[in-house]
């Protein structure tokens, strides 16, 4: 017997609100690959941690990947293997005036800045090295493919010190790792070294009384200065900031960015930017050195332009000046 109709309105209304009850398909997830250093250096830390807040608090699926290194990970933002990456500031201007290793220029733009990282000069206690005319004769650790700025700061050392580059044999490695070996082992005497503060391979060192900073006074470090690209900037370790430290070493300064291509699209950057600087403290929770990825840190030093969409957060953040603005029309301008 077939239904009634008030029984076949019934079904079909049935059917219409079971349908409307039926959630509508998600919108995929945004995904982004960010290109990192090896696993376990502070910056793959740091790295790590950006993902989770960016995932957290700006719906983007982000996949960190340790490419190598500042240089590395800038070419692998230009080939597009990466749509991210943590880079040092001096990668990024190379990068964007296209200067050795890079063959031609290549638009980056920064979207935030946090810690800075530092270059110094080791050398291995009971070497008999007192100061920079002591390195003749000597085997350093000067060069790194994935640092080239380690050779740039050796050749500078040498040449304001007036050390013939011949009489040092200048000797290269792969990772900060086997820096360190090779200063344990005494297999060299002194070595350009990528630093920072508390930096746990470098504690160890000053700890064991492996190692010492050279003793570069600040007038000859500003000399250097005058020889390095304009990236770098002063900078000092106090006494102690390292166990065993007995006096101030001047050391050289690069800031660290998060950097992209102008092509992302701007919201992405702006929610990118948001959920990195409105978290701190819960940026802290993955590493201390979360806590200087502030506004303030992010708008020190740059030296490519920043990207529109990390302008916009600036500007709702109240801090992006009329200063700033000629500063990255500078910037544009040197492309």
């Amino acid at each position: 017997m077939g239904l009634s109709f008030t029984t076949r309105s019934f079904a079909a209304g049935a059917l219409v609100a079971a349908s409307t009850l039926v959630p509508a398909p998600a919108p995929a997830q945004e995904a982004l690959t960010y290109g990192t250093s090896s696993i376990g250096s502070v910056m793959y830390v740091i790295s790590v941690g950006m993902s989770k807040l960016i995932g957290e608090h700006a719906g983007i699926n982000v996949t960190v990947q340790p490419v190598g290194g500042s240089y590395p990970n800038l070419f692998a933002l230009a080939t597009k293997k990466v749509d991210i990456a943590i880079a040092n500031s001096l990668s990024q201007y190379d990068r964007y005036h296209g200067i050795t290793p890079f063959k031609e220029p290549y638009d980056v733009r920064i979207i935030a800045q946090g810690q800075p990282n530092f270059r110094v000069v080791l050398v291995r206690k009971g070497s008999g090295i007192q100061n920079v005319s002591d390195l003749a004769g000597r085997t350093m650790i000067g060069t790194r493919r994935a640092l080239p700025e380690l050779e740039k700061i050796t050749a500078a050392l040498l040449r304001v010190y007036g050390v013939p580059a011949d009489k040092v044999k200048i000797v290269g490695t792969v990772n900060t790792g086997q820096v360190g070996k090779a200063l344990r082992a005494g297999t060299v005497d002194a070595a350009a070294y990528p630093a920072a503060p508390r930096q746990p391979l470098l504690t160890e060192l000053f700890q064991d009384d492996v190692v010492e900073f050279l003793d570069i006074s600040a007038e000859k470090r500003n000399e250097m200065m005058k020889l390095l690209p304009a990236a770098f900037y002063q900078a000092s370790f106090p006494a102690g900031t390292f166990p065993k430290q007995a006096k101030v070493a001047h050391v050289f300064g690069l800031s660290t960015s998060l950097a992209t291509r102008p092509d992302l699209p701007n919201e992405t950057v702006y929610k990118i930017a948001k959920a990195i600087l409105d978290h701190p403290d819960e940026f802290a929770k993955y590493h201390a050195a979360g806590r200087q990825w502030t506004v303030k840190q992010s708008l020190s030093h740059p030296t490519v332009p920043y990207h529109d969409g990390a302008i916009r957060y600036y500007k709702e953040a109240g801090a992006w000046t009329p200063e700033l603005q000629a500063l990255q029309e500078k910037l544009l301008a040197k492309k």
